[in-house]
């Protein structure tokens, strides 16, 4: 006599251990921001195939982030701007690719076609994406969204209609180690701050002009913090601010500045936001980071849409944005307000939004 209960154990026994031994390929967006909209749905495969192997394929500088992302086995880089510029290159990663077959299934994270092709020249089995401009390349395409939505929530929706169960909190988290903690603490207090000591963080760039607020009101802001808490302000930057720092420097009178610029990993950055009482940053990757480790933030938004790419991170933050009148955002052309995007967010307003985040 056959016991349908037995069997039927038997059968998702099976189906676990194949789930368990599947190799799975995740093809990611480019920048930082985009990273970390796409870090839940990293987690979602993760906790539906828990003893799956999942390996990312990105350029090299998401490499550090993704390596500490407890979901992902392994990283793989790939630059079209570079090491793959040519085809022959695509083309030999697409082969490398698939002799560390077999791969049971390929997420599809990022528009390129190309990128749907190599997981058709690698040997996914099922390849999973959205389906405009890719459908031909894709075993199970997924309509986009008919409306605009923040870009957590696209990469969301491309799980949900994968069949995966969403978070009750949709938030993105960015994760680092011990090690990044540590080096973290040795650079602040090699700094005179000392643990348990309030300091604020700013972070001057952004990757379009447009988008940073002016530096003059970078200065003001720390003199108000300076008059009213005497707290050190944390300047974070890779080498390409260095000039925005120096700009930022000679408008500066009594605060106390500390400059990282050029001096931290995007991981140690995190653990120094983390720590940081708020960033005052534009819409930047340093404001992802900082959301994603629960940090207070301030973030000051012009040309870019906050409910399509602004902060969703575990911590609070305050967004403020400025339109100019005749303009609307998203905003990518050339004809800019005189005054530019960001000069109307007056240092008294963002300052009145850090002494709000302190407070709490």
């Amino acid at each position: 006599m056959i016991n349908p209960t037995s069997s039927s154990y038997e059968n998702r026994a099976a189906v676990s251990a194949v789930s368990n031994e599947m190799k799975i390929l995740v093809v990611m967006k480019n920048w930082l921001g985009d990273l970390l909209f796409q870090m839940p749905a990293l987690s979602l495969i993760k906790q539906k195939y828990p003893g799956a192997s999942i390996v990312c394929i990105a350029p090299e500088r998401c490499r550090e982030i993704l390596e500490a992302h407890p979901a992902v086995s392994d990283f793989l880089n790939f630059d079209e701007k570079s090491t793959h510029r040519s085809w022959l290159a695509r083309v030999r990663f697409a082969l490398e690719l698939r002799k560390r077959g077999p791969w049971g299934q390929g997420y599809l994270f990022h528009r390129s076609r190309s990128r749907a092709v190599f997981l058709v020249f690698a040997g996914v089995k099922e390849r999973i994406g959205y389906e405009k401009g890719r459908k031909g390349f894709l075993s199970r395409p997924v309509t986009e969204p008919a409306r605009p939505m923040h870009q957590l929530d696209y990469f969301l929706n491309l799980m949900e209609k994968a069949g995966f169960e969403l978070p009750t909190e949709r938030e993105y988290r960015f994760f680092y180690r011990e090690e990044d903690e540590q080096a973290a603490r040795e650079i602040l207090e090699a700094h005179g701050i000392k643990k348990n000591m309030k300091y604020i963080c700013f972070h001057l760039g952004a990757n379009w002009e447009p988008k940073r607020w002016p530096i003059a009101h970078f200065a003001a802001l720390a003199e108000k913090i300076e008059e009213k808490w005497q707290f050190p302000v944390v300047v974070t930057g890779s080498q390409n601010d260095r000039p925005l720092f120096e700009d930022f420097m000679s408008k500066i009178c009594h605060a106390k500045i500390i400059s990282l610029i050029g001096k931290t990993r995007l991981r140690i950055s995190a653990a120094i936001y983390k720590h940081a009482a708020c960033l005052v940053t534009g819409d930047s990757g340093p404001m992802h980071i900082a959301s994603g480790v629960g940090a207070p933030v301030v973030a000051l938004f012009g040309p870019t849409d906050p409910k399509l790419t602004g902060p969703r991170g575990r911590g609070e933050s305050i967004v403020l944005q400025y339109v100019p009148p005749g303009y609307k955002v998203p905003f990518f052309g050339k004809d800019l307000p005189e005054d530019g995007w960001m000069s109307r967010i007056m240092p008294e307003q963002v300052f009145d939004a850090v002494e709000r985040l302190i407070r709490k």
